[in-house]
C-alpha cells in the first residue's frame, strides 16, 4: 500500500480517521504522536481558510473490503523553511514498513525535511537513525505539583505600576500578536503566529480568556502568561492538570524580572482552579528559562526529539 498525498485539506472521512488513529496511538505510546498545529491542520475542512503555512498530508489506507478499512498511517508536511513533518502509524499495522514508507516518501519528495519524533520512542528513533537522521532539537516537557508536598508556590509580588487583567477578545489581538513576534523572535514556530493562528485557538473548546493573563504598564503590553486546560480525561470528572502555554515578555520590558513574575501569575490561576498538576515546554538548550522553571519547581516528565540529515561542510 503506496500513501497518497493531498495538500492543505483532507476529506472528512480521512480526517476523522486520522484524529482516530492518533487516539490509538496515544492510548497504546502514552505520548501523543500528532502536535496540536497538525491536530488542526487535519480538523481542518475543505474550503476553510489554511494555516500560514502550507501542508501535504500523506495517508495509507487499508483496502475497503477489510475488516476495519480507513487510514492506517500518516504523515503531516508543513512546508516552513526547512519542511517539518510528524509520522503516526497504527499499533496493529505496526513493523509492516508503513513507517518507513512515509519517511521514504517525505525525503524523496522534500528533501532536507525534520521530522519530530513526539516522546522520541524507541521504534522512531530507530527508524530515524536508520535513515541516517541525526537528532537536532530537544522540546522538554516539564511538569510541577500544585497540590500536597513539594507543591508550595511562592507570591505573585508585581513590580509598582504593572497589573494584571484576562485577555479580551475584540480588543487585544492585534497588541498582542506585536508582543508575541518580539518575543519570539527567533522561535520557529511560536514567532510566526498569525491572526488566523490565534483565531483558530480561541475558537477551541478549551479556550478560556480567564486563563489569558496580560501584564501591563498603562496602556502597554509588557508579558503575558496563556494558559490551557484540556477537558477532563476518560476515567475523571474534572480535569487534573493544565499547561503552561506560552509566556512572554516584551524584550523592551526583559531584565526587569517579569519572566518569573509572568510564570507565577498563570501557576496560580491554574491552582486556584482546582488542578493538580502543571506542564510546559521548552527547548531543550534555552539554559536561561530551564533554570527558572527547575527554580520554580518544574522537572523534565517528556522529551520530544527533531530528527534530520547532518549538515553538510
Amino acid at each position: 500500500m503506496q500513501p497518497t498525498a493531498t495538500d492543505d485539506h483532507l476529506e472528512p472521512t480521512q480526517s476523522a480517521d486520522v484524529l482516530a488513529l492518533a487516539v490509538r496511538a496515544a492510548t497504546h505510546d502514552g505520548v501523543r504522536p500528532l502536535s496540536e498545529q497538525t491536530v488542526l491542520d487535519v480538523r481542518r475542512l475543505p474550503g476553510s481558510p489554511s494555516g500560514e503555512a502550507h501542508t501535504t498530508h500523506l495517508v495509507v489506507e487499508q483496502n475497503p473490503d477489510t475488516p476495519r478499512p480507513g487510514v492506517i498511517a500518516y504523515a503531516h508536511v508543513e512546508h516552513s523553511d526547512p519542511p517539518a513533518a510528524e509520522i503516526v502509524v497504527d499499533p496493529d499495522h505496526r513493523h509492516d514498513g508503513h513507517g518507513r514508507a512515509l519517511a521514504t516518501e517525505v525525503l524523496e519528495r522534500w528533501p532536507g525535511t525534520r521530522f519530530w519524533a513526539h516522546g522520541d520512542l524507541p521504534a522512531a528513533k530507530a527508524l530515524f537513525k536508520s535513515l541516517g537522521l541525526d537528532s537536532v532539537r530537544d522540546l522538554w516537557q516539564m511538569t510541577r505539583p500544585l497540590r500536597g508536598e513539594w507543591s508550595e508556590l511562592p507570591e505573585v509580588d508585581l513590580p509598582e505600576g504593572f497589573t494584571v487583567r484576562p485577555f479580551e477578545i475584540g480588543r487585544d489581538e492585534q497588541r498582542w500578536l506585536d508582543v508575541n513576534a518580539r518575543s519570539f523572535a527567533d522561535h520557529p514556530e511560536q514567532g510566526r503566529m498569525t491572526l488566523a493562528d490565534l483565531q483558530e485557538r480561541t475558537s477551541e473548546p478549551w479556550f478560556d480568556p480567564q486563563g489569558f493573563l496580560l501584564i501591563e504598564e498603562g496602556e502597554d503590553l509588557a508579558a503575558f502568561h496563556w494558559t490551557k486546560v484540556e477537558p477532563a480525561e476518560p476515567g475523571h470528572s474534572v480535569p487534573t492538570s493544565g499547561e503552561v502555554y506560552v509566556v512572554g515578555v516584551d524584550p523592551a520590558y526583559q531584565g526587569r524580572g517579569l519572566g518569573k513574575v509572568t510564570t507565577l501569575v498563570g501557576l496560580h490561576h491554574l491552582r486556584n482552579r482546582g488542578l493538580g498538576s502543571a506542564t510546559l515546554y521548552v527547548e531543550g538548550d534555552n539554559d536561561p528559562a530551564l533554570a527558572t522553571y527547575h527554580r520554580l519547581g518544574f522537572e523534565r516528565s517528556a522529551i520530544d526529539v527533531m530528527y534530520a540529515a547532518p549538515a553538510t561542510t
